[in-house]
């Protein structure tokens, strides 16, 4: 277990929740588990930090822009977050580079800038190779985003894939 900091002292958060709608994520176990977890998560913010959802299936696409978790906010991500659905092949790649854009625009100084992927791990389409992927995250890193990786689901789990670009994205 981490450190247990208070919330009324724990710094800023720029959170881009990049989250994974490809067809295999349609299981009682991914993305409808992600989604009621993010719920949770979403009570644990507050009005200084803000929630941004990359959303990546055939195509990648910001889903909700930079939005502070205070009242009016938090109303607008869960109606955002009650409406996502499952289907299409992964471009696991092209949400990445989405999400680590949206991060390093609007990053907090001295704050908790991270992406946070919700996945399977099954990366079929777009920028798959691994040598490629673990560059990219590497790369990232160094601009004080960090990497956390939820994942999700049982059986075709890349649990191999996402353990390597978290050690490379300064992430868990």
């Amino acid at each position: 277990q981490g450190k247990h900091v208070a919330k009324a002292e724990r710094p800023a958060a720029n959170l881009v929740f990049l989250l994974d709608v490809s067809g295999s994520m349609n299981n009682q176990d991914k993305l409808p588990l992600l989604v009621d977890s993010m719920k949770i998560l979403l009570k644990e913010l507050n009005g200084d930090d803000s929630v941004s959802i990359v959303v990546y299936a055939g195509a990648e696409g910001l889903a909700l822009p930079p939005t502070y978790v205070n009242e009016a906010g938090r109303k607008t991500i869960l109606e955002k977050l009650n409406h996502f659905r499952s289907g299409g092949s992964t471009n696991g790649g092209a949400g990445i580079e989405l999400a680590y854009k949206m991060a390093k625009k609007h990053f907090v100084k001295g704050g908790v800038n991270r992406v946070i992927l919700g996945t399977d791990g099954d990366f079929n389409v777009g920028l798959v190779g691994t040598n490629s992927l673990l560059s990219m995250v590497e790369r990232e890193a160094q601009s004080g985003v960090f990497l956390s990786v939820l994942g999700m689901g049982q059986g075709d789990l890349n649990d191999a894939m996402l353990e390597m670009i978290t050690n490379k994205g300064n992430g868990n």
